[in-house]
């Protein structure tokens, strides 16, 4: 009641006419239709609201000229968020009386904004700022909503392609299913459904339904999602989950959980690990988690940072996006961070979507110019790490209601979101996502790791560098199980991969992702470490020389650097460095030329600080090939670096 009256308090601020019990009109003169609004005012402050329609509707009735009950009609469909009702009754009063109140330009601007009229919005703000003095109403923020309107006006003229289609039968029901979350292969989707409580007695109410997570595996040979299931495990119970994200191996999940026993806000990230086909007992992220509301988390393609949305304090409005670096544990390694007044507002921003290219976030927010409700936007990171300026995706992917939950396939060409459509219930959809927002395309290397005498899988250390500066993209261990892994890779950039573990030589191998015919295809690649023996060898496939010449490349460093760490941490080791050509030139040139490039390694090694009588070096020509010499590819095979064990005692 006491919201009633200040909303109505604030109405007759705004409009010159103040809907009160009145003895008199200037629109009417009829006693009978006076007593009826009277009736409605006293039912509208007792917030009976289909009372207070019924007595307005008569006053009407009794006389259809009468201005200032349609005011209180569309006042109270205005209150209780019947935006079209609203509309279309203040625009009676405009066409009783079109110079009734200035301000009422302004009431139909809002309402056909909200209800998808951009063009009539866009004419009814015009006419607000033509007739009256905005400065008398900038505590309304007129100045914001002509800017939306002019966007969303602009948006719809000019709409983007947008063919949403079902995810299938699998996933979608007859009841809502929402948050959809994607796997880096596509092949696991985990999603949000509103279920009842008691199954026996369905019901649609709202305190008789409770969110449960499901996940469906996509079948191989349909290429559809299989029948969902509930998650495996102690996950779901008989309060809500939800708003989860599933990392970019399938292994990991974060979700949403509220008011549960010694939680530590309304709303707590939990975090889950796959294990034996079965969830683990989803943890609170205590150091992540605040004392206000946190959720609609999203994990980055290495599972080591964790974006989400949070009511606590130190934001710039109600909910900011926020960030947290974590351990393998979830545990966070430094207190959450704030995304900054870039990507934040005054107002709200939900759902945020870290790509797995790590640079392109998408996110719903009501705090920029959009279509109506909550819209998605998206921003790229820059060259100096810092956040661009949100785009909207556009319309009619955001709409006048609300839209959020979106994410996108590692390809970059795919979104999912859910969406009611013209149906009562949300289902989940997919599209093809807009050039311009599309993000970089990702693709994967996946596999395991093992022993290569024993065959046995092995839990070691991953780590994906970028060629060009060296910086660690993705650091990561294999599965202790299965010895498996993923990296993700945006296909901008060159990159070293090298595999390590105590007690066996290190692995590397070289992604070159520019400029590739088929970007999306992942790699495959199962690992095999050698232990540490006398005679072992391993190939550098990641030191590279200027063509012809045994000048190291700045590419090479990476890799040299790895070499020095390893040394470093085997001290008693001795190797031999080997160079190795193709067969192109004579055998004196190519005598010369490996013996140099190995000699170039040497002397790296030596200015790194590695002892030189660890090392020495020597090379091989083309007197040990380990492809076929006829190809190109073969030949490229041959001209390699080794190191060779020539003691670890």
């Amino acid at each position: 009641m006491e919201k009633l009256k200040y909303i109505f308090i604030l109405f007759a601020l705004f409009l010159s006419f103040s809907c009160q019990a009145q003895n008199k009109s200037n629109y009417t003169k009829n006693k009978s239709a006076i007593k009826s609004f009277n009736r409605a005012v006293e039912y509208m402050e007792r917030g009976q609201k289909s009372m207070a329609i019924s007595e307005v509707d008569r006053a009407i009735e009794k006389d259809a000229g009468f201005l200032e009950a349609y005011l209180l009609k569309a006042e109270i469909y205005d209150f209780w968020g019947e935006s079209l009702e609203a509309f279309e009754n203040y625009a009676k009063v405009f066409e009783i009386d079109p110079h009734y109140d200035p301000a009422l330009s302004f009431k139909l601007a809002i309402n056909s904004y909200r209800i998808g009229k951009y063009a009539e919005a866009k004419e009814y703000i015009d006419a607000f700022y033509e007739n009256s003095d905005p400065e008398k109403f900038k505590k309304y923020d007129t100045d914001r909503l002509k800017k939306y309107i002019y966007f969303a006006d602009s948006a719809f003229k000019n709409p983007v392609a947008f063919e949403p289609k079902s995810v299938g039968e699998g996933v979608n029901t007859g009841f809502d299913e929402y948050w959809p979350s994607l796997s880096v292969d596509e092949n696991v989707l985990v999603f949000t459904r509103q279920i009842p409580i008691n199954p026996d007695k369905p019901s649609r109410s709202q305190e008789s339904m409770h969110e449960d997570l499901f996940v469906s595996f996509r079948n191989p040979e349909t290429g559809k999602y299989d029948q969902a299931i509930p998650m495996p495990g102690n996950v779901n119970t008989r309060l809500n989950e939800g708003a989860q994200c599933v990392s970019a191996d399938g292994k990991t999940v974060v979700i949403t959980a509220c008011n549960r026993p010694g939680g530590v806000g309304s709303c707590d990230l939990y975090i889950m690990f796959l294990k034996n086909g079965k969830w683990t007992e989803p943890q609170n992220l205590f150091t992540v988690n605040s004392a206000s509301w946190d959720s609609n988390p999203s994990l980055s393609a290495d599972g080591r940072t964790i974006y989400f949305s949070s009511g606590r304090a130190g934001g710039y409005g109600k909910t900011d996006l926020w960030k947290a670096e974590i351990d393998r544990n979830g545990n966070a390694k430094n207190p959450p961070v704030n995304l900054g007044p870039v990507i934040n507002t005054e107002y709200e921003e939900l759902s945020p979507f870290i790509h797995p290219d790590g640079k392109t976030l998408y996110f719903a927010s009501n705090g920029f110019p959009g279509m109506g409700d909550f819209d998605l936007y998206y921003s790229r990171m820059g060259e100096d790490n810092k956040w661009k300026n949100p785009v909207n995706v556009g319309y009619p992917i955001n709409t006048n209601g609300e839209e959020r939950s979106l994410i996108v396939n590692a390809k970059g060409d795919i979104a999912m979101f859910a969406s009611s459509t013209t149906k009562r219930d949300l289902d989940i959809y997919y599209f093809e996502i807009p050039e311009e927002a599309k993000p970089v395309t990702v693709t994967y290397v996946k596999g395991y790791v093992y022993d290569i005498k024993t065959n046995d899988r092995l839990v070691a250390q991953c780590e994906m560098l970028d060629l060009e500066t060296g910086n660690v993209v993705v650091e990561m261990m294999s599965e202790a199980e299965t010895g498996e892994y993923m990296v993700c890779l945006p296909i901008d950039k060159d990159y070293a991969f090298n595999v390590s573990k105590d007690g066996y030589l290190f692995y590397s191998e070289n992604f070159s992702l520019t400029n590739l015919e088929n970007p999306e295809e992942p790699y495959v690649i199962n690992i095999p470490l050698k232990p540490i023996e006398e005679g072992i060898i391993v190939v550098l496939k990641n030191i590279f020389f200027e063509f012809n010449s045994f000048e190291l490349l700045p590419e090479s460093y990476t890799e040299l650097n790895k070499v020095v760490d390893y040394m470093n941490s085997n001290p008693k080791m001795k190797i031999e460095i080997g160079g190795h050509t193709d067969n192109v030139g004579t055998k004196e040139y190519n005598k010369a030329l490996s013996q140099n490039r190995a000699k170039s390694v040497y002397n790296y090694l030596i200015e790194k600080g590695v002892s030189a009588d660890r090392l020495s070096y020597k090379g091989y020509d083309f007197s040990i090939p380990i492809a076929d010499n006829d190809t190109e590819e073969g030949r490229a095979l041959n001209r390699r670096t080794e190191f060779k064990v020539i003691s670890n005692k």
